[in-house]
């Protein structure tokens, strides 16, 4: 088998060209990696690169005589997989993060191309202090959450009095026009918790089965592994792990799925015998707690627009037991048009819909280098369409939910207001905004309540 880190840099060149998500990346690879500690290193480097590698490439593009963008993929991804090491792994000497770098190089491009390499490595941490101390400098800091902060020697990133976006946007990974946005509407201290969120390490979230949290919570204290109860009424919190070594997990006793992500199914208010849809259901998380709360009968409906997406659905719900007046089917709609249900036919439906996702940036760290201005407006009119096309299936008495993992106005509060305005007839009901914090992601969820008659 190759080593890690080669594998590491193979899977960096696929997912730039191919933009692809880090986590369906990592899940692919893992399963070939049967060492726990390899795997370990196999998920930092990959998810660490993809957080980090705006501050990667600025760096990068400072010492290299050509711009980041037009290296070979290859050669992108050894300095960054060689750069990352030395700069956040403190386990991992900075000669040897090196000497991975150049021997990957050199294996996929040639001699002189892992020269270049070596030396626009060695060329930056030439220029590294170390550990900084005393009043912060944050021209020469790098921040690195969990650890202290890097210093250089001299300013790396732009001028913090001149251009505080910039300088914490090439600092903390963001984009420049996002960090402005939150500066604007948030102010520098919230601004600043949301950066530093935004590219620690996750925790590791569990839902239990409703009702048996105190079990699971003994099952993991029992195996050796930290836990504490969330603020949901099923949510576990484990500060570090590795949920494919999980026993409940592998067993289907308990779920990955952030606490805010979990409140998400409890808006539709399941109750047994009810009739839900659940129209933007991929990978099938809030599905699955669907099915839950309707304990022993009902019915969930799952559906997506992609093929590939509902052939995986239905696996997931195929590999569940669940009692026979419980249902659960997975179901292809198209993007656009009415969705193919009749009018009235479902007690609620859950709209998870498709966002910016700015308040997941830690678990789907590709988008900071994807998302542009721009998005999140388009992507508020796919959102107002999905609740349009969705509203005429629920009940009168029903409930429609929206939910999103963004934590921008557009896609939010103001979408709400707007499409309360467009059907006066609705309800509100309960919701949640919420920004990220230590222990959950930020997101945002509205519930409308259809009048009886």
């Amino acid at each position: 088998m190759p080593d890690v880190r080669e594998l590491a840099a193979d899977a960096l060149v696929r997912m730039e060209r191919d933009s692809v998500h880090v986590r369906d990346v990592v899940e692919a690879l893992r399963a070939s990696v049967t060492d726990p500690r390899d795997r370990g290193l196999l998920t930092e480097i990959l998810y660490g690169v993809a957080r980090r590698r705006p501050t990667l490439d600025h760096l990068i593009g400072a010492a290299s005589t050509v711009p980041v963008q037009k290296l070979e993929p290859a050669v992108r991804a050894a300095l960054r997989l060689g750069l990352y090491q030395a700069l956040f792994l403190e386990r991992v000497p900075p000669h040897a993060a090196v000497d991975t770098a150049v021997d990957y190089a050199k294996a996929r491009t040639n001699p002189r191309l892992a020269g270049f390499v070596n030396g626009v490595l060695r060329g930056i941490l030439r220029s590294v202090e170390g550990r900084a101390s005393g009043a912060p400098d944050l021209a020469r800091d790098l921040p690195r959450p969990g650890t202290a902060p890097l210093r250089f020697r001299r300013a790396a990133f732009p001028d913090p009095v001149a251009d505080p976006a910039a300088n914490l946007g090439a600092r903390y990974s963001m984009p420049t026009w996002l960090v402005r946005r939150w500066l604007d509407r948030f102010g520098p201290d919230v601004t600043g918790r949301l950066l530093v969120h935004g590219i620690e390490r996750p925790a590791l979230v569990l839902r239990a089965r409703p009702g048996s949290r105190e079990a699971l919570l003994a099952e993991l204290a029992g195996s050796g592994v930290t836990a504490r109860a969330g603020e949901g009424p099923d949510e576990v919190v484990c500060p570090g792990g590795d949920a494919s070594a999980l026993l409940p997990v592998k067993e289907g006793r308990a779920a990955v799925q952030d606490g805010t992500a979990q409140r998400v199914a409890a808006l539709a208010a399941p109750r047994p015998g009810d009739r839900i849809l659940d129209l933007c259901a991929a990978p099938g998380g809030k599905t699955l707690h669907l099915l839950e709360l309707l304990g022993d009968r009902g019915e969930v409906v799952a559906a997506d627009a992609s093929t590939e997406k509902v052939e995986a659905l239905s696996a997931v719900l195929a590999a569940r037991p669940r009692p026979p007046e419980l249902l659960a089917r997975a179901v292809v709609v198209f993007e656009e048009g009415p969705l193919p249900f009749p009018d009235a036919s479902f007690d609620a439906v859950v709209v998870d819909a498709p966002c910016s996702n700015t308040g997941v940036l830690r678990r789907r760290p590709e988008v900071r280098t994807r998302l542009e201005p721009k998005d999140v407006a388009s992507l508020a009119v796919i959102q107002r369409s999905l609740l349009a096309r969705a509203l005429p299936l629920v009940k009168p008495g029903g409930r429609l939910v929206y939910a999103t993992c963004s934590v921008e106005p557009e896609e939010g509060e103001d979408l709400v207001r707007a499409f309360l305005a467009a059907h006066p007839a609705l309800v509100r009901g309960p919701g949640f905004d919420v920004l990220p914090d230590a222990s959950r992601d930020g997101g945002f969820a509205a519930t409308f309540v259809l009048p009886a008659v």
